[in-house]
């Protein structure tokens, strides 16, 4: 999973097939210089099964209950999009998700190094199916996420994340297991209120490091509504301002490369 700015090349290669079409025009200038979330999914029959789910490319037609007939509006701004088979799922996964070699190239990660802080939904939330719950609860509680990718992080590298809490905090050791023991969502987060300090004030979202203390302290914050333990409390966010910004770039610019 990746957040990334399409340029006029991206969308003529992944909608190729498409070229003739007449909404395609349409699509074009819709896509272009516009932040779009991809992913890989993957599953037996993925290809003909995400087709069923998201429906009818005109939202009108598409059978309810369908991604499209929830939120898209027309044929051109119809919400999603697919892969038309499986061989073009290989060159579109392989064209979205490049190879080192080229993310400084196509689809680069989006992130501002701005007034920023990171957010990291950890590996148990991804497998508990939690990560939808913290994206909403980012938008209400007044952030955007600026970029967004998916990352398996090695042990040394959670190691080397977490190196500030050795020693001085009894779980670093889960921790870092933690961190590295499945995919996990790192995010720049920005205040949409430019005024605010966006690392203190989404700390405050983000709630006590202990799940139960949150619980009873600050009921309404994630930790408190998405952890389970001091280890795995869902979500790990910048505690300090100044290192807001030290962390997305360990992230967006050290782990991506």
């Amino acid at each position: 999973m990746k957040k990334a700015r399409l340029t006029g090349d991206d969308v003529n290669y992944l909608y190729r097939f498409q070229l003739t079409d007449p909404t395609f025009p349409f699509l074009l200038e819709h896509l272009t210089g516009d932040l779009v979330y991809g992913m890989e999914l993957v599953g037996k029959d993925a290809v003909a099964l995400s087709k069923q789910i998201i429906g009818d490319k005109d939202p009108m037609k598409a059978k309810p209950g369908t991604i499209r007939a929830l939120y898209g509006s027309d044929p051109v701004k119809n919400c999603v999009d697919v892969s038309s088979d499986t061989e073009t799922a290989i060159q579109d996964v392989e064209y979205f998700f490049p190879s080192p070699p080229f993310h400084l190239s196509r689809l680069r990660l989006t992130a501002t190094l701005s007034n920023c802080t990171l957010c990291i939904v950890k590996p148990h939330a991804i497998r508990e199916g939690k990560l939808g719950a913290a994206l909403e609860a980012i938008d209400e509680g007044g952030f955007d996420i600026t970029a967004l990718n998916m990352f398996i992080v090695e042990n040394i590298n959670a190691a080397e994340f977490y190196e500030v809490y050795k020693g001085i905090v009894q779980e670093y050791k889960g921790m870092v297991e933690e961190l590295s023991s499945g995919p996990c969502i790192a995010m720049e987060i920005v205040a949409k209120d430019k005024r605010t300090n966006t690392a203190v004030e989404f700390r405050k979202l983000v709630g006590p490091s202990d799940p139960e203390i949150a619980r009873l302290l600050r009921p309404n914050t994630m930790r408190a509504k998405l952890g389970k333990t001091k280890v795995q409390n869902a979500i790990h966010c910048s505690d300090l301002a100044e290192d807001g910004l030290l962390e997305v770039e360990y992230f967006f610019k050290i782990l991506n490369l």
